[in-house]
């Protein structure tokens, strides 16, 4: 394959009449376009620029691995046998195209979810509560889908919505406090915060974004069909390899825009010159980065006032075989307590190891536990699901999103009055900068497939911009 033109001798040519001897020195390298960030977003962009081959990139990663909010772990056995489970996003969807396409372009398998036997849950609603959460079922979806996809802040009724919670509009309407808890119970679990907390057009945003409330809420067919056998990080790991001599580990602190061109400055001291910079990450991490000149007002506030919730800290339990499918049980329960809110089974086969999937409460008084404390608590609770056999877990890992440093949580369901706000400077290019990650998409914003769409998105629009860029390198 030809290599992308050499612009390398041009941009020096035009940085050294901009910059002092100084800074102008303090340059190490030269590219076109700085992808910021290695996670799910980071690597489609690169990988789409590297699959156009119409310019040089390189992608810097802070953290000293790729993957951003996805992450294999390893369970163990008694005779030593290892087992990978999701510390992250975990879940791909009937409709997720993008990754479906990844999966099988970089050689990995998926396994449905398994669903055998009951899930358990609270007691059965009556047939009444059942018809209204059937009704909110049917409105959140009706007015979800009167939202513009992609500027849901400019629908007409879109300032009142994001003026209250999800829970005032639930009150509004006159709903039972019964069905208004079960609402509760199924936004945690996709956005892993309490109705009162979020705003209510983000949540019809949301349910825009996937289709319809049920596709985030159910296995089959829905947004948690399948798991990639190999782990979801597999897909993060095989795409660095594939761009291996693209990928740097490095911290970047500062950002330049010089108007045609950028300076990118690295913790390690690295400056790299460049023309185009695809920043993939969640919005509140931008916080980390010096922007010169400052980023505009209403840029900084959405970064600094971007919500993340608390979310859950993940756990995965081991067991020598799948024991709740004998007692009927799906290994599924949502009743949410005060040590977790969740659980399914996420066991490979059938004739192996048991693997349950847990999403442990993320309260203080749980993260104030030591994990060998939570996970105790953890397995009484299990044991009042699934049984004594609960407590014979061969092996336990967990990860708490918030204490991974570069991270800051998950899931971002946004507070009232914060769309309407700041959404509008979410995605939209400023000078030399382009923005994407799971957050800034359209379709499926909030998963893996959110992401890798938009880092199609981004990596387009940086080398669209570069085609018709007025300096011709």
């Amino acid at each position: 394959m030809k290599a992308p033109t050499d612009h390398t001798t041009n941009l020096k040519h035009l940085a050294s009449q901009v910059l002092d001897n100084v800074n102008f020195e303090s340059v190490k390298d030269v590219t076109d376009i700085v992808v910021i960030g290695g996670g799910l977003a980071g690597l489609a962009a690169a990988k789409q620029l590297s699959d156009q081959n119409r310019y040089h990139f390189k992608l810097l990663e802070a953290k000293s691995r790729v993957g951003g909010r996805t992450l294999n772990q390893q369970v163990t056995t008694t005779d030593g046998e290892r087992h990978i489970v999701d510390g992250g996003a975990q879940w791909v969807g009937a409709t997720h195209i993008h990754m479906q396409s990844l999966i099988a372009e970089l050689g990995f398998s998926t396994f449905t979810t398994p669903q055998e036997g009951e899930p358990i849950s609270q007691d059965d609603l009556p047939a009444q509560v059942q018809n209204e959460l059937a009704t909110i079922r049917a409105t959140l979806n009706r007015l979800a889908a009167s939202l513009p996809i992609h500027a849901p802040w400019l629908a007409q009724s879109a300032q009142a919505w994001d003026g209250i919670t999800a829970y005032d509009w639930c009150v509004g309407q006159g709903y039972s406090a019964t069905a208004i808890e079960e609402l509760d119970y199924s936004v945690r679990s996709f956005l892993a915060a309490p109705i009162a907390q979020i705003s209510f057009l983000f949540l019809l945003h949301y349910i825009r974004s996937a289709g319809s409330i049920e596709q985030l809420e159910v296995i089959t067919g829905g947004a948690q069909d399948r798991i990639i056998k190999e782990g979801a990080q597999s897909i993060c790991l095989a795409l660095q390899q594939q761009l291996a001599e693209h990928v740097q580990f490095d911290a970047v602190t500062k950002v330049e825009d010089h108007g045609e061109f950028c300076l990118v400055s690295c913790q390690s001291g690295q400056v790299i010159l460049c023309q185009r910079v695809i920043f993939a990450m969640a919005p509140s991490l931008l916080g980390n980065i010096q922007f010169e000149p400052p980023l505009l007002s209403n840029k900084r506030q959405l970064i600094e006032q971007w919500d993340t919730s608390e979310g859950s800290i993940k756990a995965h339990l081991l067991y020598t075989r799948p024991f709740w499918r004998a007692q009927g049980l799906s290994g599924i329960s949502f009743i949410p307590n005060e040590v977790l809110t969740s659980t399914f089974d996420c066991s490979r086969n059938s004739n192996g190891p048991g693997l349950l999937t847990v999403f442990v409460n993320s309260s203080d008084a749980m993260r104030a536990l030591s994990l060998d404390e939570r996970k105790e608590q953890v397995l009484e609770v299990l044991s009042q699901f699934f049984g004594n056999e609960a407590f014979e877990a061969v092996d336990y890992v967990e990860t708490d999103w918030q204490a991974v440093p570069y991270q800051r949580g998950c899931e971002s369901p946004l507070a009232v009055g914060k769309l309407t706000q700041f959404a509008d400077n979410l995605k939209k290019p400023l000078g030399s900068f382009h923005f994407c990650g799971t957050e800034t998409a359209d379709i499926w914003t909030g998963y893996m497939e959110g992401a890798v769409a938009s880092g199609y998105r981004a990596a387009e629009e940086a080398a669209q911009a570069l085609d018709h860029q007025l300096f011709s390198l």
